[in-house]
């Protein structure tokens, strides 16, 4: 038999703009105990890992408002069958961001805990606090979260839900997606590639690495390089 314990849910937004809709992911850290009987002790095998339940895209324009409504209602959904499950949203906090956490903030709490990510091109990490909420901030180069997230898909310690929604829409974002180097500061960035299906955008890859970056922190890990290549590239 095996048991599945969820420790903790972490969603990650992208927050859209007039050109991209916004996207949501859901992961959590789930730790599933195997047992040759009916019952479960600490001799039995324990697997940890992180499970990608959840991804959708909203419409396009929709109100912040509306979105931070329907993202409490998938959140209290989800509490109806984890009770005790602590909740945590890393949004978006880039360009409009940080105003909208007022929005989100007023919506979810006590639900979820509020986290924000400034998106940079640089190489440095920094935090601050919203000025009037009690949400931390932190300013991380675009592209550590994205290879913080091919970090966890290589080692297997991100599992996709069968049947997942978007799976392959997700799947064509990780694609389009291309190293860049910027000849006067030789800072290596990300972008997606010209002429791919998402011209300007990877919105549900964005939402992801917020989630993934946040169970790295919430769940450490022994240190392992960061690989240097996207899946498939």
């Amino acid at each position: 038999m095996t048991r599945l314990l969820t420790h903790h849910a972490v969603y990650g937004l992208d927050l859209g703009q007039t050109g991209d809709p916004s996207a949501l992911t859901l992961l959590t850290a789930v730790e599933s105990i195997h047992s040759p009987h009916t019952w479960y002790d600490p001799t039995h095998p324990r697997h940890r890992h992180w499970l990608l339940s959840d991804a959708r895209i909203f419409p396009l324009g929709m109100a912040y408002r509306q979105l931070a409504q329907q993202i409490h209602a998938h959140m209290l959904a989800f509490l109806a069958s984890h009770p005790q499950t602590p909740i945590t949203l890393v949004a978006d906090a880039t360009g409009l961001g940080r105003p909208t956490l007022e929005i989100l903030h007023a919506e979810l709490a006590p639900t979820a805990h509020l986290a924000g990510i400034v998106f940079t091109g640089g190489q440095s990490h920094s935090q601050s606090q919203h000025p009037t909420l009690p949400v931390t901030i932190e300013a991380i180069p675009k592209l550590d979260l994205i290879q913080n997230l091919i970090h966890s898909i290589e080692s297997r310690q991100l599992h996709l839900t069968p049947g997942l929604p978007l799976r392959d829409e997700l799947r064509e974002q990780f694609r389009s997606l291309r190293y860049t180097n910027n000849t006067h500061t030789g800072h290596t960035g990300i972008t997606v590639a010209p002429g791919s299906s998402h011209p300007h955008h990877a919105d549900l890859v964005m939402a992801l690495s917020l989630a993934t970056w946040r169970l790295r922190h919430l769940f450490p890990q022994a240190p392992n390089p960061l690989p240097q290549r996207l899946p498939g590239f």
